[in-house]
């Protein structure tokens, strides 16, 4: 039961339904978000816990009526007064069932006493879990070809990621148990919050969006599960990312690092940029945070994406074929040229000295180049 689910719901209204579930010891705990076709006023919530850890759940939970984008209550007096006519539920009995097809959710919604309706839902969570589905481009496998078509491509359109496993797209926190991104926002940011700024010379004020983003983004570049995506601005930084760690042990001959190719201008055109994760319909949206305490963000020419999407790699897709465009392009490059690669890049100043200042970088470009073995 266990992640994010999706669909839309019929009933006494219509609308979208996004459910994040989150697997503990002996239970579950989850938030259903609402989105009323037709409402722009605000959505219904429900944040709920289960006795136990069975695919079959009933349970009662409170309905909270929040605003767009921030998981703000909406005072029962100001519905009353935008909508005199309108009964709002207080609270719902949720029936949850794992089928082979999906998560099958139906809901029977109350105010105080009075029934107000059911609606029901058969929800799906993707393939994140699942081996990547992007195909490789065919006529670019080779370092070389890597640099010619980089070389003529149109310049400032695209960013780049470099993974050094041919794993699918999906951010640190996404890759958890954890689904619940309120959760991540209203306990975790304030924690970390505590902690990080005693140890840094800035003090991020979370109140400004600015600030609060920078605050992400060093979480983030400092190792901690985020919503976000790193990527670079330079297709030879996201190479030399690609190719940086060198596992342990034997490399097949057939082992490849993957590179990313975004096209944001595309996409900026076409969606617009949301940069909040609660109370959102899904999202996938690029900012450019201030490199607060963060010296590594410019020689990494650095930007970053958020999202509230776990199966990133198909809502990329999906999002395409509704409008005919690519927006993500794949290249996979032989583990093999990693020496030669490297050692090129380094060359052009991209290197560990240069894109980790301090001590740390400096040790690690020394170590590659004096021990290669």
């Amino acid at each position: 039961m266990r992640g994010q689910w999706q669909g839309d719901y019929t009933g006494y209204s219509t609308g979208d339904l996004t459910i994040d579930i989150d697997e503990y010891d002996s239970y579950f705990a989850g938030r259903a978000c609402l989105f009323e076709a037709g409402n722009n006023y605000g959505i219904y919530v429900c944040e709920f816990d289960t006795a136990h850890k069975s695919d079959h759940q009933r349970l009662t939970a409170p309905v909270k009526i929040q605003r767009n984008l921030d998981a703000v209550d909406i005072p029962r007096s100001d519905l009353s007064a935008a909508f005199p006519n309108v009964a709002f539920p207080t609270h719902a009995n949720i029936d949850f069932k794992m089928l082979k097809k999906g998560l099958r959710v139906t809901a029977t919604t109350y105010q105080d006493s009075k029934c107000l309706g059911k609606i029901s839902s058969l929800l799906t969570r993707g393939s994140a879990e699942k081996k990547s589905k992007l195909t490789a481009d065919k006529k670019v496998r080779s370092w070389g070809k890597f640099k010619q078509m980089v070389g003529e491509m149109e310049r400032d359109r695209y960013i780049f990621r470099g993974q050094s496993v041919v794993n699918r797209l999906r951010t640190s926190f996404h890759r958890t148990n954890r689904k619940d991104l309120h959760r991540f926002l209203a306990i975790d940011i304030p924690e970390l919050h505590v902690i990080v700024t005693s140890k840094t010379n800035h003090y991020f004020d979370l109140r400004d969006n600015i600030q609060n983003g920078a605050f992400w983004n060093l979480l983030q570049h400092h190792g901690y599960p985020t919503p976000l995506l790193d990527w670079t601005h330079s297709p030879y930084v996201a190479t030399y990312f690609a190719f940086r760690e060198k596992p342990q042990g034997d490399v097949g001959q057939n082992r490849k690092i993957r590179i990313f190719m975004f096209d944001r201008l595309a996409w900026q055109r076409n969606f617009p940029q949301i940069y909040s994760v609660v109370n959102v319909r899904p999202h996938f949206s690029l900012l450019n945070p201030v490199a607060l305490e963060n010296p590594r963000a410019l020689p990494q020419q650095a930007v970053c994406s958020i999202t509230t999407v776990d199966d990133v790699e198909d809502y990329l897709d999906r999002c395409g074929k509704n409008l005919n465009e690519t927006y993500l392009r794949v290249f996979e490059l032989p583990f093999s040229e990693r020496d030669a690669v490297l050692s090129e890049l380094r060359l052009m100043g991209v290197a560990a000295g240069s894109l980790f200042p301090g001590i740390d970088g400096a040790c690690e470009e020394m170590k590659l180049r004096n021990f290669r073995s």
